[in-house]
């Protein structure tokens, strides 16, 4: 195992499944994608402002992966993202909801905008993917559906309530998604995480760290690729028996 908690050689873990990641160009969906494919899954994924990043990464994967721009707010895209993906790869097997944004301000402050431009961006992304594929993993009898969340939306966060609400209803969608379709071999589990020490974070003062860590009962900064490793699981056959669970990984952050 690697220093940054990966498995350097793949146990081909997703080997055969076809799964689509929303925001796979950058940050956390970057590292995902990667993960994905080096354990055995073609990925068809979407970006929105990395193209160039987008490119570098077709390339990178070649056939292994399809990389569409889409906006994950739209749901008419959204349906012609899952439909390109099965038609391109033959099936679906797993969704990961990873593209969000959000704005972010103290309460009293926040407009209705705000508000709004939240949860179509942190909350629509989710449930237009989820409600696209559901169809077809009905129909094939087996599916798999994971969202990133936050411990924000379970606990809160001063200056961010539009964004802990969003993934609050994400976490809301997502346990009335594995209620009803179970029946149909359909899974549906959300992966919360706390302060993740991606690419976007290299500018973050070392002050922010320190509070991040002082919450933290073990003294660590979530890498993504921890993150991954359990995206892989939830991914892989091996979970084939977990649905509508919500999974911290914060360092222990939220306790």
């Amino acid at each position: 195992m690697s220093d940054n908690g990966v498995f350097e050689e793949s146990s081909m873990l997703l080997h055969g499944k076809v799964v689509l990641l929303t925001g796979g160009a950058s940050g956390l969906g970057r590292v995902l994608l990667g993960m994905l494919v080096r354990e055995g899954a073609m990925v068809a994924f979407t970006y929105r402002r990395s193209k160039e990043q987008a490119e570098k990464l077709k390339d990178l994967y070649g056939s292994s992966v399809l990389a569409m721009y889409a906006d994950a707010s739209d749901y008419e895209k959204a349906k012609t993202v899952v439909k390109k993906t099965i038609e391109t790869f033959g099936k679906l097997d797993v969704v990961i909801n990873n593209a969000a944004s959000a704005k972010h301000a103290a309460f009293l402050k926040l407009s209705l905008d705000d508000v709004d431009y939240s949860m179509r961006n942190s909350f629509y992304p989710a449930f237009n993917y989820a409600n696209a594929a559901a169809p077809f993993f009905v129909e094939q009898g087996s599916g798999t559906i994971i969202s990133i969340g936050s411990i924000n939306g379970e606990r809160g966060r001063e200056g961010s309530m539009p964004y802990c609400a969003a993934k609050a209803a994400v976490e809301g969608m997502s346990k009335t998604i594995a209620k009803e379709l179970g029946r149909y071999g359909v899974r549906c589990n959300v992966i919360s995480p706390g302060y993740i020490d991606t690419e976007g974070q290299e500018n973050t003062s070392p002050l922010i760290h320190k509070m991040v860590l002082d919450e933290c009962a073990i003294k660590h900064l979530t890498t993504p690729e921890e993150v991954g490793n359990l995206v892989l699981f939830l991914s892989s056959d091996k979970a084939k028996t977990i649905t509508g669970q919500v999974y911290r990984i914060d360092c222990g952050q939220y306790i």
